[in-house]
């Protein structure tokens, strides 16, 4: 993936990595208050609990993402 990004000029800067991508997508849906199952699932980590219902549907989770897109 960070060759793919870096060959196609998708990084910032020369420093930057997948993993600065990661953390910058988990702080921003933090300050957007978006909840932590979703979060979790958008990010691919586990809940660490017993998953209840279906989570967020596509549109919902893509609605919550407008605001922190660039």
């Amino acid at each position: 993936m960070n060759k793919y990004l870096r060959g196609n000029g998708l990084m910032e800067t020369p420093r930057h990595t997948i993993y600065s991508l990661r953390h910058a997508f988990e702080d921003r849906m933090l300050a957007a208050r978006i909840d932590e199952r979703i979060r979790r699932d958008l990010m691919g980590h586990s809940l660490g609990r017993e998953r209840y219902g279906l989570g967020a549907s596509l549109e919902h989770a893509a609605e919550l993402l407008v605001p922190i897109s660039f």
